[in-house]
């Protein structure tokens, strides 16, 4: 059951999960070419970054069209954490602009 904090409900785990996967999806360039990401000077890897959170995302997104998993609020920190380590080594690495 939702509980209410200043007239708003709080989402369960499962709607946050959801949510920060379509955010992710939306500011991060998956598409990227595995050559755009590996020239020049390379300040972390984007590439083994774009990998590890690309894997992250899909297997979230799976486990939550199945109902297979439910979401802890761990689980949504450390996705958190891993979209946002990949979107400061992808602006390192200037292949996205900063807003």
């Amino acid at each position: 059951m939702s509980e209410v904090i200043r007239g708003q409900c709080k989402p369960n785990t499962l709607v946050a999960m959801q949510t920060l996967l379509d955010t992710i999806r939306s500011n991060i360039p998956f598409g990227l070419k595995e050559a755009d990401m590996c020239q020049g000077i390379c300040r972390g890897c984007s590439k083994k970054m774009m990998e590890m959170l690309d894997t992250e995302v899909s297997q979230w997104q799976v486990d939550l069209d199945n109902e297979t998993a439910v979401p802890t609020l761990s689980d949504l920190a450390f996705l958190e954490k891993l979209a946002r380590r990949t979107l400061k080594v992808l602006k390192r690495n200037d292949l996205i602009k900063d807003d």
